[in-house]
């Protein structure tokens, strides 16, 4: 029996990811810089109907974008990107540009896409909660509960929480709506606009590695009380400098307070606060479980 064929699109505020198979894994897939939107859209588009000459008709096409992002299939402003920072992005209409496939077409956040394949990864019974959280050029976290992406009214927008400040940061923050909220604290653009590089380049002595750790203990500790998840995952650029995850656990231990139990020590938290299980894929491979998902859609 033949397999089905997918469009699965990692559309991100630098890059787009535009893959065509019938899994991350085995597909064919291109890298598209972002910039204007007719370019990008145009070169995405360009892409799959010529993996379609190639490989066969596709099933359905399943979409992670930056946002914000309209994500409720039944309101008006589904697939449309809000006021993001992104010059020309903010009003562009994801499903109106893929609607001449004449195939379903599943849009979520970049984030909760990361969060869907990771949960499939990880708690693979679906019977937990999954934070998939990047820090990179911003900071945005995406939550699955139980094997499906959970949204609100809208999808969350965690990177935008406020934290205490470390008593010895007196930056202003990056963000250009809320200032020093855990994206305009601790987002890579935050790091460079104070200390000139980015984390990595700094070096595991120099006290960004601290303060940027503190921020983001912080978030995972508001999470673990908040939202009781059993894995955060930490993705993007900044999560990989040498040694931070480490960090952030402890200082995610030392803000909890003892108050949850189950954590008696940092190391508890070891397999609560991680890493990617699917290294740099769990964005595309989570856009490909949105196509696989396309059937719910229709039944909306």
């Amino acid at each position: 029996m033949k397999k089905q064929i997918f469009a699965a699109i990692e559309a991100g505020g630098t890059k787009w990811i535009v893959s065509v198979g019938s899994d991350y894994q085995t597909a064919e897939q291109i890298r598209i810089p972002t910039e204007h939107p007719d370019i990008t859209l145009a070169a995405a588009r360009d892409f799959i109907h010529a993996q379609i000459q190639a490989q066969g008709e596709i099933a359905s096409i399943g979409i992670g974008s930056f946002g914000p992002l309209g994500v409720d299939p039944t309101q008006a402003d589904y697939g449309i990107i809000g006021n993001t920072p992104k010059p020309h992005w903010a009003g562009t209409d994801l499903a109106c540009a893929f609607a001449d496939f004449s195939v379903p077409v599943v849009i979520e956040s970049d984030v909760n896409a990361a969060a869907l394949a990771e949960a499939s990864s990880l708690i693979p019974r679906n019977d937990g909660r999954l934070i998939y959280v990047t820090i990179g050029t911003g900071i945005g976290a995406g939550v699955a509960d139980n094997g499906r992406v959970s949204n609100g009214v809208h999808h969350p927008e965690m990177g935008h929480i406020r934290l205490p400040k470390h008593p010895k940061d007196s930056y202003a923050g990056h963000c250009p709506a809320h200032g020093d909220c855990l994206e305009g604290l601790a987002c890579g653009p935050a790091i460079s606009a104070r200390w000139g590089a980015d984390l990595s380049t700094l070096g595991p002595d120099h006290e960004a590695n601290d303060i940027i750790a503190f921020y983001l203990g912080a978030f995972c500790a508001n999470l673990l009380l908040s939202y009781a998840p059993n894995v955060i995952v930490l993705g993007g650029g900044v999560s990989l400098t040498p040694g931070l995850i480490e960090r952030v656990r402890q200082h995610a231990f030392d803000q909890l307070g003892g108050y949850l139990g189950r954590f008696a020590s940092p190391e508890d938290l070891h397999q609560v606060i991680r890493t990617p299980s699917l290294d740099t894929f769990s964005g595309v491979a989570g856009a490909y479980l949105l196509a696989h998902g396309a059937g719910y859609l229709e039944g909306l």
